[in-house]
Protein backbone atom coordinates (compact mmCIF):
# COMPACT_ATOMS: atom_id res chain seq x y z
CA UNK A 1 0.00 0.00 0.00
CA UNK A 2 1.31 3.46 -0.89
CA UNK A 3 -0.16 6.91 -0.39
CA UNK A 4 0.67 9.77 -2.76
CA UNK A 5 1.05 13.47 -2.00
CA UNK A 6 1.49 16.32 -4.45
CA UNK A 7 3.90 19.27 -4.25
CA UNK A 8 5.10 18.94 -0.67
CA UNK A 9 6.85 21.89 0.87
CA UNK A 10 10.34 21.54 2.30
CA UNK A 11 10.20 18.81 4.94
CA UNK A 12 11.73 19.38 8.37
CA UNK A 13 13.74 16.62 10.10
CA UNK A 14 10.77 15.96 12.39
CA UNK A 15 8.36 15.52 9.47
CA UNK A 16 10.77 13.17 7.66
CA UNK A 17 10.96 11.07 10.83
CA UNK A 18 7.16 11.10 11.11
CA UNK A 19 6.81 9.62 7.61
CA UNK A 20 9.22 6.83 8.49
CA UNK A 21 7.35 6.14 11.72
CA UNK A 22 4.08 5.77 9.78
CA UNK A 23 5.49 2.62 8.20
CA UNK A 24 3.68 3.21 4.87
CA UNK A 25 5.39 3.86 1.54
CA UNK A 26 4.56 7.42 0.51
CA UNK A 27 5.13 9.01 -2.90
CA UNK A 28 5.59 12.73 -3.54
CA UNK A 29 5.45 14.56 -6.85
CA UNK A 30 8.37 16.95 -6.41
CA UNK A 31 8.46 18.59 -9.84
CA UNK A 32 6.51 18.65 -13.10
CA UNK A 33 9.10 19.68 -15.69
CA UNK A 34 11.13 17.58 -15.65
CA UNK A 35 9.12 15.04 -13.70
CA UNK A 36 10.62 14.08 -10.37
CA UNK A 37 9.05 11.79 -7.80
CA UNK A 38 10.18 10.91 -4.28
CA UNK A 39 9.21 7.70 -2.52
CA UNK A 40 9.76 7.26 1.22
CA UNK A 41 9.95 3.53 1.97
CA UNK A 42 9.99 2.93 5.76
CA UNK A 43 10.03 -0.91 5.65
CA UNK A 44 13.27 -0.79 3.65
CA UNK A 45 14.56 2.39 5.34
CA UNK A 46 15.11 3.89 1.89
CA UNK A 47 14.36 6.95 -0.19
CA UNK A 48 13.89 6.70 -3.96
CA UNK A 49 14.11 9.48 -6.53
CA UNK A 50 12.53 8.78 -9.92
CA UNK A 51 12.87 10.96 -13.03
CA UNK A 52 12.58 10.29 -16.80
CA UNK A 53 15.79 9.28 -18.56
CA UNK A 54 17.41 12.25 -20.27
CA UNK A 55 21.10 12.13 -21.09
CA UNK A 56 23.72 9.80 -19.63
CA UNK A 57 23.41 8.19 -16.23
CA UNK A 58 25.19 9.73 -13.22
CA UNK A 59 28.12 7.85 -11.72
CA UNK A 60 27.25 6.59 -8.22
CA UNK A 61 29.19 3.34 -7.94
CA UNK A 62 31.63 4.92 -5.48
CA UNK A 63 28.81 5.48 -2.99
CA UNK A 64 27.98 2.43 -0.92
CA UNK A 65 24.56 3.75 0.10
CA UNK A 66 23.35 4.74 -3.37
CA UNK A 67 22.21 2.52 -6.24
CA UNK A 68 20.89 3.51 -9.66
CA UNK A 69 18.88 1.56 -12.19
CA UNK A 70 16.91 2.26 -15.32
CA UNK A 71 13.35 1.01 -15.53
CA UNK A 72 9.98 1.77 -17.07
CA UNK A 73 7.17 2.50 -14.57
CA UNK A 74 3.79 0.94 -15.32
CA UNK A 75 2.21 4.33 -16.03
CA UNK A 76 5.07 5.58 -18.27
CA UNK A 77 5.84 5.29 -21.96
CA UNK A 78 9.62 5.74 -21.58
CA UNK A 79 12.35 4.70 -19.17
CA UNK A 80 12.98 6.48 -15.87
CA UNK A 81 16.05 6.61 -13.65
CA UNK A 82 15.44 5.21 -10.16
CA UNK A 83 18.03 6.28 -7.60
CA UNK A 84 17.73 4.49 -4.25
CA UNK A 85 19.40 5.81 -1.10
CA UNK A 86 19.92 3.70 2.00
CA UNK A 87 18.69 6.12 4.68
CA UNK A 88 19.74 4.09 7.73
CA UNK A 89 20.79 6.54 10.48
CA UNK A 90 20.75 9.40 7.94
CA UNK A 91 17.13 9.85 6.91
CA UNK A 92 17.16 13.61 6.78
CA UNK A 93 20.54 13.73 5.03
CA UNK A 94 19.12 11.42 2.35
CA UNK A 95 16.13 13.70 1.94
CA UNK A 96 18.38 16.78 1.65
CA UNK A 97 20.29 15.03 -1.14
CA UNK A 98 17.07 14.36 -3.06
CA UNK A 99 15.90 17.94 -2.53
CA UNK A 100 19.24 19.30 -3.79
CA UNK A 101 19.08 17.17 -6.95
CA UNK A 102 15.53 18.26 -7.72
CA UNK A 103 16.41 21.93 -7.17
CA UNK A 104 19.13 21.63 -9.80
CA UNK A 105 16.83 19.76 -12.21
CA UNK A 106 14.32 22.57 -11.80
CA UNK A 107 17.06 25.06 -12.70
CA UNK A 108 17.78 23.21 -15.96
CA UNK A 109 20.68 20.92 -15.02
CA UNK A 110 20.88 17.40 -16.45
CA UNK A 111 20.24 14.53 -14.05
CA UNK A 112 23.89 13.47 -14.28
CA UNK A 113 25.12 16.96 -13.43
CA UNK A 114 22.53 17.46 -10.69
CA UNK A 115 23.51 14.23 -8.95
CA UNK A 116 27.24 14.89 -9.29
CA UNK A 117 27.03 18.43 -7.92
CA UNK A 118 24.72 17.45 -5.07
CA UNK A 119 26.90 14.56 -3.98
CA UNK A 120 30.00 16.74 -4.03
CA UNK A 121 28.32 19.48 -2.03
CA UNK A 122 26.93 17.09 0.57
CA UNK A 123 29.75 14.54 0.78
CA UNK A 124 30.63 15.48 4.37
CA UNK A 125 27.00 15.46 5.45
CA UNK A 126 26.44 12.10 3.79
CA UNK A 127 29.42 10.44 5.41
CA UNK A 128 28.40 7.23 7.14
CA UNK A 129 27.09 8.03 10.61
CA UNK A 130 26.93 5.83 13.65
CA UNK A 131 25.93 6.47 17.23
CA UNK A 132 28.32 5.92 20.04
CA UNK A 133 27.58 2.69 21.87
CA UNK A 134 25.27 2.89 24.86
CA UNK A 135 28.25 2.19 27.11
CA UNK A 136 30.24 5.07 25.62
CA UNK A 137 27.25 7.43 25.80
CA UNK A 138 26.79 6.68 29.49
CA UNK A 139 30.50 7.01 30.21
CA UNK A 140 30.77 10.33 28.37
CA UNK A 141 27.78 11.73 30.24
CA UNK A 142 29.43 10.88 33.55
CA UNK A 143 32.71 12.57 32.60
CA UNK A 144 30.95 15.67 31.25
CA UNK A 145 28.92 16.06 34.44
CA UNK A 146 32.13 15.96 36.49
CA UNK A 147 33.89 18.31 34.07
CA UNK A 148 31.03 20.82 34.24
CA UNK A 149 31.15 20.82 38.04
CA UNK A 150 34.92 21.33 38.14
CA UNK A 151 34.65 24.23 35.68
CA UNK A 152 32.22 25.89 38.07
CA UNK A 153 34.48 25.46 41.09
CA UNK A 154 38.04 25.65 39.75
CA UNK A 155 37.68 27.30 36.35
CA UNK A 156 38.03 26.00 32.82
CA UNK A 157 41.83 25.75 32.68
CA UNK A 158 42.11 23.47 35.69
CA UNK A 159 39.08 21.43 34.63
CA UNK A 160 40.10 20.78 31.03
CA UNK A 161 43.74 20.17 32.00
CA UNK A 162 42.62 17.68 34.63
CA UNK A 163 40.36 15.77 32.23
CA UNK A 164 42.53 12.82 31.22
CA UNK A 165 39.85 10.45 29.90
CA UNK A 166 40.19 11.51 26.23
CA UNK A 167 43.98 11.02 26.47
CA UNK A 168 43.55 7.30 27.27
CA UNK A 169 45.32 7.74 30.60
CA UNK A 170 44.75 5.23 33.40
CA UNK A 171 42.26 7.49 35.20
CA UNK A 172 39.63 9.95 33.97
CA UNK A 173 40.73 12.96 36.02
CA UNK A 174 43.97 14.01 37.65
CA UNK A 175 43.76 16.80 40.21
CA UNK A 176 46.42 18.40 42.40
CA UNK A 177 46.02 15.99 45.31
CA UNK A 178 44.24 12.92 43.93
CA UNK A 179 43.03 11.00 40.88
CA UNK A 180 39.43 10.14 40.03
CA UNK A 181 37.91 7.36 37.96
CA UNK A 182 34.37 8.30 36.91
CA UNK A 183 31.85 5.51 36.48
CA UNK A 184 28.33 6.21 35.27
CA UNK A 185 25.50 3.69 35.27
CA UNK A 186 21.83 3.52 34.34
CA UNK A 187 21.15 0.70 36.77
CA UNK A 188 19.12 1.08 39.95
CA UNK A 189 22.14 0.09 42.02
CA UNK A 190 25.64 1.51 41.86
CA UNK A 191 26.88 -1.35 39.70
CA UNK A 192 29.84 -0.32 37.57
CA UNK A 193 31.84 -2.10 34.90
CA UNK A 194 35.59 -1.88 35.40
CA UNK A 195 37.16 -2.41 32.00
CA UNK A 196 40.78 -3.20 32.88
CA UNK A 197 43.14 -4.16 35.67
CA UNK A 198 44.60 -0.64 35.73
CA UNK A 199 41.44 1.49 36.04
CA UNK A 200 41.35 1.12 39.81
CA UNK A 201 45.09 0.88 40.40
CA UNK A 202 46.54 3.80 42.31
CA UNK A 203 49.47 5.82 41.11
CA UNK A 204 52.02 5.52 43.95
CA UNK A 205 51.58 8.30 46.46
CA UNK A 206 48.28 9.55 45.04
CA UNK A 207 44.84 8.69 46.48
CA UNK A 208 42.32 7.34 43.97
CA UNK A 209 38.56 7.81 44.18
CA UNK A 210 35.87 6.03 42.20
CA UNK A 211 33.16 8.59 41.43
CA UNK A 212 29.81 6.82 41.09
CA UNK A 213 27.21 8.60 38.94
CA UNK A 214 23.70 7.22 38.43
CA UNK A 215 21.47 8.49 35.62
CA UNK A 216 18.05 7.43 34.43
CA UNK A 217 15.82 8.15 31.46
CA UNK A 218 13.73 11.27 31.95
CA UNK A 219 10.52 12.53 30.45
CA UNK A 220 9.91 16.25 30.42
CA UNK A 221 11.61 16.97 33.74
CA UNK A 222 12.93 20.51 33.96
CA UNK A 223 16.40 19.33 34.96
CA UNK A 224 16.65 16.65 32.26
CA UNK A 225 19.21 16.74 29.48
CA UNK A 226 20.31 15.00 26.31
CA UNK A 227 23.91 14.23 25.45
CA UNK A 228 23.97 17.07 22.84
CA UNK A 229 22.52 19.57 25.32
CA UNK A 230 25.10 18.52 27.93
CA UNK A 231 27.92 18.98 25.42
CA UNK A 232 26.54 22.42 24.54
CA UNK A 233 26.17 23.39 28.21
CA UNK A 234 29.79 22.51 28.98
CA UNK A 235 31.05 24.22 25.83
CA UNK A 236 29.18 27.41 26.77
CA UNK A 237 31.31 27.65 29.92
CA UNK A 238 34.57 27.57 27.97
CA UNK A 239 36.46 30.44 26.36
CA UNK A 240 40.21 29.77 26.28
CA UNK A 241 39.96 25.98 26.20
CA UNK A 242 37.08 25.37 23.80
CA UNK A 243 39.36 24.03 21.05
CA UNK A 244 40.98 21.57 23.43
CA UNK A 245 37.53 20.47 24.58
CA UNK A 246 36.27 19.99 21.01
CA UNK A 247 39.39 18.04 20.07
CA UNK A 248 38.92 15.78 23.08
CA UNK A 249 35.29 15.10 22.15
CA UNK A 250 36.26 14.31 18.58
CA UNK A 251 38.82 11.81 19.85
CA UNK A 252 36.07 10.11 21.84
CA UNK A 253 33.93 9.74 18.71
CA UNK A 254 31.55 12.67 19.24
CA UNK A 255 30.47 14.80 16.26
CA UNK A 256 28.12 17.76 16.58
CA UNK A 257 26.57 16.90 13.19
CA UNK A 258 25.35 13.61 14.67
CA UNK A 259 23.53 15.32 17.52
CA UNK A 260 20.11 14.34 16.17
CA UNK A 261 20.99 10.68 16.76
CA UNK A 262 20.99 11.26 20.53
CA UNK A 263 17.46 12.16 21.57
CA UNK A 264 17.12 10.32 24.86
CA UNK A 265 16.69 12.61 27.85
CA UNK A 266 18.33 11.80 31.18
CA UNK A 267 18.42 13.07 34.72
CA UNK A 268 20.45 12.15 37.78
CA UNK A 269 18.96 9.20 39.65
CA UNK A 270 20.83 10.08 42.83
CA UNK A 271 23.53 12.37 44.20
CA UNK A 272 26.93 11.09 42.98
CA UNK A 273 29.13 9.40 45.55
CA UNK A 274 32.87 8.99 45.88
CA UNK A 275 34.62 5.84 47.12
CA UNK A 276 38.22 5.77 48.24
CA UNK A 277 39.96 2.93 46.43
CA UNK A 278 42.09 1.54 49.24
CA UNK A 279 43.04 -1.95 50.42
CA UNK A 280 39.45 -2.56 51.57
CA UNK A 281 37.88 -1.67 48.22
CA UNK A 282 37.02 -4.67 45.97
CA UNK A 283 39.34 -3.82 43.09
CA UNK A 284 41.12 -6.23 40.77
CA UNK A 285 44.41 -4.62 39.87
CA UNK A 286 47.47 -5.58 37.87
CA UNK A 287 49.57 -5.49 41.01
CA UNK A 288 47.19 -7.89 42.77
CA UNK A 289 47.01 -10.27 39.81
CA UNK A 290 50.78 -10.37 39.56
CA UNK A 291 50.91 -11.91 43.04
CA UNK A 292 48.19 -14.54 42.68
CA UNK A 293 47.76 -15.55 39.02
CA UNK A 294 50.10 -18.21 37.63
CA UNK A 295 51.65 -17.29 34.27
CA UNK A 296 50.23 -13.82 34.64
CA UNK A 297 51.65 -12.69 31.30
CA UNK A 298 49.10 -14.92 29.54
CA UNK A 299 46.14 -12.98 30.98
CA UNK A 300 45.64 -10.19 28.45
CA UNK A 301 42.37 -8.62 29.47
CA UNK A 302 40.40 -8.21 32.68
CA UNK A 303 36.84 -6.85 32.99
CA UNK A 304 34.59 -7.11 36.01
CA UNK A 305 31.65 -5.48 37.80
CA UNK A 306 31.71 -3.78 41.18
CA UNK A 307 28.50 -3.20 43.16
CA UNK A 308 29.24 -0.20 45.35
CA UNK A 309 25.62 0.28 46.45
CA UNK A 310 26.21 -0.70 50.07
CA UNK A 311 29.88 0.15 50.38
CA UNK A 312 30.82 3.04 52.69
CA UNK A 313 31.40 6.16 50.66
CA UNK A 314 33.96 8.82 51.41
CA UNK A 315 34.30 12.58 51.74
CA UNK A 316 35.90 13.50 48.41
CA UNK A 317 38.35 16.43 48.47
CA UNK A 318 37.94 19.61 46.41
CA UNK A 319 37.18 20.18 43.60
CA UNK A 320 34.71 17.27 43.73
CA UNK A 321 33.44 17.88 47.25
CA UNK A 322 30.48 19.89 45.93
CA UNK A 323 29.73 17.33 43.21
CA UNK A 324 29.63 14.26 45.48
CA UNK A 325 27.33 13.47 48.37
CA UNK A 326 28.57 14.62 51.75
CA UNK A 327 29.01 12.16 54.59
CA UNK A 328 25.96 11.97 56.82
Amino acid sequence: MMSELTNPKHLTPEIVEDYFRLGVRTAFALNETPHARLIIDPPRNELQLLTPVAGSAPEVTAYERITLKRQRPIDATADWYEMTIDATDMRYEAYILVESIVDQLRAGASFRHAVSESLEGLKDLLASRARLTEEKITGLIGELLVLSSVIDTDGEDAAVTGWLGPLSEEHDFGFADFDAEVKCTRSEGRVHVIGSDTQLQQVPGRPLYLISVQITRAGGAADSFTLPSLVAAVRSKLHRTSRTFDSALEGLGWRDLDGDLYRTRYQLRSVPRGYLVDDAFPAITAALLDTIVPQRSLVSRVSYRVDATHLPYAAVPAPLDSFCEELA
